[in-house]
C-alpha cells in the first residue's frame, strides 16, 4: 500500500471515532418493558367516604373490597366517574379494564370499550333504579398486562335517605 492511502485511512478512522463520540451514537436494540406494580383509584367528586381494604366482618382474613366508596346523599339520575391510574407512571401497560357481573342489572358501567367518548382508564357508573334505601355497585378493575394481572375489587354504595 502506498503511504498516502494509509494516511487517508488513518485520518478517516480518527475522524469517524471522534464524530461518533461527539454525536453520541447510542444503540438501543429494544425499549425496556416496565410492568405495572399497582392500580390506584382517584377519588371521584361527590364521594362522601373512601375506604381501602374493607374486610369481611365474619372473616377478617377475607377482603371484600380493595376500594369502597359511599355516595351520600344519592340524587336521582346521578352518575359517578371513576379514574384508575396504573403505577409506575412509565409502565408499558398503562390501561385498565373495568369488569362488571353482567347478571347485575342495577347499574350501568360505561367504559371506552363500550363508548369511545369515555377516556382511557375512566368508567362512568349510573344506577338503573333508585336505592331503597341502599344499593351497592360491585365491579373489578384490572390491568391489561400479558401474564400476571393486578385486580382490584371495588364497591360503591349509594345511600338514598
Amino acid at each position: 500500500m502506498k503511504k498516502s492511502t494509509i494516511i487517508v485511512l488513518a485520518i478517516v478512522y480518527i475522524v469517524s471515532f471522534f464524530l461518533v463520540g461527539l454525536l453520541g451514537q447510542a444503540v438501543r436494540a429494544y425499549d425496556p418493558v416496565v410492568y405495572p406494580e399497582s392500580i390506584v383509584l382517584v377519588e371521584p367528586d361527590g364521594i362522601a367516604t373512601v375506604q381501602t381494604d374493607v374486610k369481611d366482618p365474619n372473616d377478617s382474613s377475607k377482603i371484600l373490597y380493595d376500594y369502597y366508596f359511599v355516595v351520600n346523599p344519592y340524587q336521582h339520575g346521578m352518575s359517578i366517574t371513576i379514574k384508575a391510574t396504573v403505577k409506575p407512571d412509565n409502565t408499558s401497560f398503562p390501561n385498565v379494564s373495568y369488569i362488571k357481573d353482567e347478571s347485575n342489572d342495577t347499574f350501568n358501567l360505561v367504559t371506552k370499550a363500550s363508548d369511545p367518548s369515555v377516556e382511557n382508564n375512566y368508567a362512568v357508573i349510573t344506577l338503573n333504579e333508585d336505592p331503597d334505601p341502599v344499593l351497592t355497585a360491585k365491579f373489578t378493575v384490572s390491568t391489561q398486562t400479558p401474564g400476571t394481572q393486578i385486580k382490584l375489587k371495588v364497591g360503591i354504595t349509594f345511600v338514598n335517605i
